[in-house]
């Protein structure tokens, strides 16, 4: 049995201005906290929330009395998270500053600060006592609400001070059963398609993100060469309406939906079957390595625009909360390695087709690339030497 969780996004009805300034005043004081104690950890090498604790909250009970304590003790789990977190970055190189910065906050609550009313309100303890927050719940919620999900008892606010509403970071969790697989999905992420190779057979599932991409592209560009005006022989963008424009496309979501739709599929068929998953495990920034030796722009871009490692964390994310079993595997030459023979470099023909100068093995380069994603998991499991079928 383990537990998975999911974090859902409410936001509030527009607040009055006295409720507006209350909570404008809370968040003031909880950054300053924040501040404090990022400053005395970082300098005296806390990363711990027992170690913050134990040296700042007397110091910091006693200097804001009108508060709860209990803001101290959850500023104190914020900023030792914010601190590893930085050590980790440091670690790898990733970090651009000294130390770590307190751009924003996000208030932190524990079951003492807040109480739920119902499911359409919360009330959260401040300086000036209970303050009601009235919600306006959406689809998505309510289908958490109504499941077998639990809600968890710390939630976040974020304040939106141009909106004058508040962002109620509700975190939801449920067991999940998990089994032990009585075989494996290879799946292959590409640009335009995933391969899925299920007991001997294989199936692409067009993704459209190539098509996707490429129309928003020229779309922007179009945009800009449009909002453009000529100065004293200089071109120059109007930036303000640009943004207005591009924020109304919507390629992010046409995107996010298709992986979604895909890792739905993939995860409800390994879960009927039994099955467990087996995904390519890229590292981080994979597109800026794969773009090394790539000139043509428009390819480099497409390449970024893909985002081949959200689709892998969307099949991820899909398969921990149904209970599926998932593994990732490196996918070093997976695409180029005969899964018969083991030779390495097959030849490529026209399209995607490669084919093996040692043992003859033809086939589709992304049916390839799976059959050794299955075969460096399971090195016992025989790989049929005849075609695959395609779904």
């Amino acid at each position: 049995m383990a537990k998975v969780s999911r974090t859902v996004i409410v936001p509030s009805i527009v607040l009055t201005k006295k409720k507006y300034e209350v909570l404008r005043e809370l968040e003031e004081m909880y950054k300053q906290m924040v501040m404090e104690l990022v400053e005395y950890g970082f300098r005296h090498n806390i990363k711990s929330f027992t170690g913050l604790k134990k040296r700042m909250y007397r110091m910091l009970s006693d200097r804001y009395p009108q508060l709860p304590s209990h803001y101290v003790h959850t500023a104190c789990q914020d900023v030792a998270t914010r601190i590893k977190s930085f050590m980790e970055l440091k670690k790898r190189g990733r970090a651009f500053t000294e130390k770590p910065a307190v751009r924003k906050v996000s208030i932190w609550l524990d079951d003492h600060l807040w109480k739920p009313l119902g499911y359409t309100a919360i009330k959260v303890a401040t300086h000036r006592g209970w303050v009601v927050i009235e919600l306006q719940p959406h689809k998505l919620y309510w289908r958490y609400v109504n499941s077998d999900w639990r809600l968890r008892a710390q939630p976040k606010l974020k304040l939106d001070h141009r909106e004058r509403r508040v962002y109620v970071y509700f975190v939801f969790e449920k067991d999940v059963e998990e089994y032990n697989p009585k075989g494996w999905i290879a799946v292959d992420v590409n640009e335009n398609n995933v391969t899925v190779l299920v007991d001997g057979k294989a199936y692409k599932l067009v993704t459209m993100l190539r098509r996707t991409i490429e129309r928003y592209y020229e779309h922007k560009r179009r945009l800009q060469e449009k909002l453009t005006i000529q100065l004293n022989g200089k071109k120059y963008p109007l930036f303000t309406l640009w943004r207005k424009k591009m924020s109304r496309l919507r390629e992010c979501v046409r995107k996010t939906d298709w992986r979604r739709k895909i890792a739905v599929a993939i995860v409800k068929t390994a879960k009927r079957l039994g099955y467990g998953i087996i995904v390519e495990k890229l590292p981080k920034r994979v597109a800026e390595k794969m773009i090394n030796n790539v000139r043509n722009s428009e390819l480099r871009h497409r390449i970024y625009q893909a985002a081949f490692r959200g689709m892998v964390k969307t099949i991820k994310e899909t398969a921990e909360k149904h209970g599926v079993p998932i593994v990732e595997v490196n996918p070093k030459y997976t695409s180029q390695t005969c899964p018969v023979c083991g030779y390495r470099p097959m030849t490529r023909h026209a399209g995607r087709i490669l084919s093996c100068l040692r043992c003859g093995f033809v086939h589709d380069r992304d049916v390839v690339a799976c059959m050794n994603l299955l075969k460096r998991l399971v090195d016992d499991r025989p790989v049929p030497l005849e075609v695959l079928r395609y779904g």
